[in-house]
């Protein structure tokens, strides 16, 4: 996210165990390269990252679950514009949950896939998201991955600092990592000990 590379050793290996004749004199002989089939003389391909690397600090980030349970940052491109705007884009984004290519990498999201997210206000680099949607929501650990995802997606943004949750234009009480529930507004500092594994990442 190399089949490929296994494919071409296994040709290889199906070669060597095929040839039943061993030179009983000479000297060897190079094949030349027009006549090795498949590429198989080209260099090996070197090992390459994952193709959802470790997003820059310096780009929009949306934060998604890693099977260790930690939240990891995913770059994110926006279209420029007001900061409502590109915020708006940022939360949809997060809201989407992971593309085709995070998910191979085995990335996931705590937010329900009808929550929706909104920008209400904007003031002095605070930031108002209203949660919507139908969806229960999450408890325990996930409901605190889920707040933090939001938090560190929204703060990724160098003019927005902390973030007020409401639900229907009322302040929501969310979660701190260690479960203690706060109606203040909340800052990427607030969640970063959820940036590290966690001894049970599926609870």
């Amino acid at each position: 996210m190399n089949r490929v590379h296994a494919t071409c050793c296994a040709l290889l290996l199906a070669g060597a165990l095929g040839g039943c004749g061993v030179p009983t004199g000479g000297a060897p002989e190079p094949i030349p390269t027009s006549q090795v089939p498949y590429d198989l003389a080209s260099p090996s391909p070197t090992a390459t990252g994952a193709p959802s690397a470790d997003a820059r600090l310096d780009e929009p980030r949306v934060y998604l679950v890693a099977e260790d349970g930690a939240l990891v940052p995913r770059g994110r491109s926006l279209e420029a514009g007001p900061l409502e705007d590109r915020l708006d884009q940022l939360l949809d984004d997060l809201a989407t949950g992971p593309t085709t290519g995070e998910l191979t990498d085995r990335l996931s999201t705590a937010l329900r896939p009808e929550t929706s997210l909104a920008v209400d206000e904007l003031s002095d680099g605070r930031v108002t998201i209203d949660l919507g949607g139908d969806a229960e929501a999450p408890a325990g650990q996930e409901s605190r991955r889920a707040v933090a995802q939001i938090v560190l997606t929204a703060t990724s943004l160098p003019e927005v600092e902390t973030v007020l949750l409401t639900r229907a234009g009322q302040p929501v009480e969310a979660p701190l990592p260690s479960g203690e529930l706060t109606s203040r507004p909340l800052s990427a500092t607030d969640y970063e000990l959820l940036l590290t594994p966690t001894a049970s990442p599926t609870t």
